[in-house]
């Protein structure tokens, strides 16, 4: 049995060792979901190849979480169906596959998790090549990747939800992704508040962790995304105006309709120029994070319906 089991575990033996051995050149998250990251039919309406370019404000917070970035906690406060689940795909991916370690990905709680999983993970792990040869290249078993765990080249991916603190006190990552931040409880019946639990999950990897939370704001005043987006650079992204190029952020106050309710258009806050609809695609892929707390070692950033392309 030895004799025909080294055969079988060699071409297994082989990705692993190529893998390892293989020199890694320096990339960015967007520069590898450039070359690797691709699209699901079953979660986006432009399935395919992935291209930065068509999506230039997620760049920043990508970018911000690449194995060379200094940026350890990033804050993503968007609205709903503006791209944060997609940068949280495109972190997690390059997590896999460029920079392997422990990874927790957190949920508010068992329904949450069950549709990410089913609507988010899986599709991904069908199309994603170089995902799938992380997960494929460290086992002979199925059994070795569960629903909620994934066991993969350098590292595990742990799916979690905040639903006891024995969920989360058990496991120790590097990298952790707390999505829907504000349907978190504010503390579990033991009295625990579970995003400190959750933090406390990557002690042991004080200056090298990465972690990510992203949510749509949910009541002023209440709102966990916007008390850490308080705490953070609180960047916001500036467009230029296409008559006079001053940059500026897109605040609903500058919105105009016609009488009739009809026709709406942006009034630039230096020139006062008519900014019709047709220019939002140009000036967004012309745009710059401006941070009001560039002190912050948290880099958070936040955005409005008027970004939607």
């Amino acid at each position: 049995m030895t004799a025909l089991a080294i055969p079988a575990a060699a071409p297994v033996l082989g990705r692993v060792l190529a893998r390892s051995l293989q020199p890694r050149r320096p990339m960015s998250v967007s520069q590898w979901c450039d070359e690797e990251m691709v699209l699901s039919s079953k979660t986006s309406g432009k399935p395919g190849r992935w291209r930065t370019s068509n999506n230039p404000p997620l760049q920043l917070p990508m970018d911000a979480l690449s194995a060379r970035s200094p940026v350890q906690d990033v804050v993503c406060m968007f609205p709903i169906q503006f791209g944060k689940s997609q940068i949280a795909s495109n972190v997690l991916a390059y997590w896999m596959d460029y920079a392997p370690a422990p990874i927790m990905y957190a949920l508010p709680g068992e329904a949450s998790l069950n549709k990410w999983i089913a609507q988010k993970l899986n599709p991904m792990l069908e199309v994603v090549p170089a995902v799938r040869r992380a997960l494929t290249s460290t086992a002979t078993r199925d059994s070795a990747n569960q629903r909620t765990f994934k066991d993969f080249a350098g590292g595990q991916l742990y799916v979690e939800h905040a639903g006891s603190p024995q969920r989360l006190k058990s496991t120790t990552v590097k990298y952790l992704i707390v999505d829907e931040l504000d349907e978190f409880a504010a503390s579990l019946g033991s009295g625990d508040d579970p995003v400190a639990m959750l933090e406390g999950r990557t002690s042991s990897f004080p200056s090298t962790y990465k972690r990510l939370y992203i949510s749509t704001p949910t009541i002023e005043g209440l709102s966990r995304i916007a008390e850490l987006y308080a705490k953070s650079t609180r960047s916001q992204l500036h467009v230029p105006c296409p008559h006079c190029e001053h940059y500026q952020p897109l605040e609903w106050s500058g919105l105009h309709w016609s009488a009739d309710a009809k026709h709406a258009w942006y009034a630039c806050r230096e020139c006062g120029a008519c900014i019709e609809e047709s220019h939002k695609t140009d000036m967004i892929a012309a745009g710059r994070w401006v941070a009001r707390n560039p002190e912050s070692p948290i880099l958070g950033v936040t955005s409005n319906c008027l970004y939607y392309q």
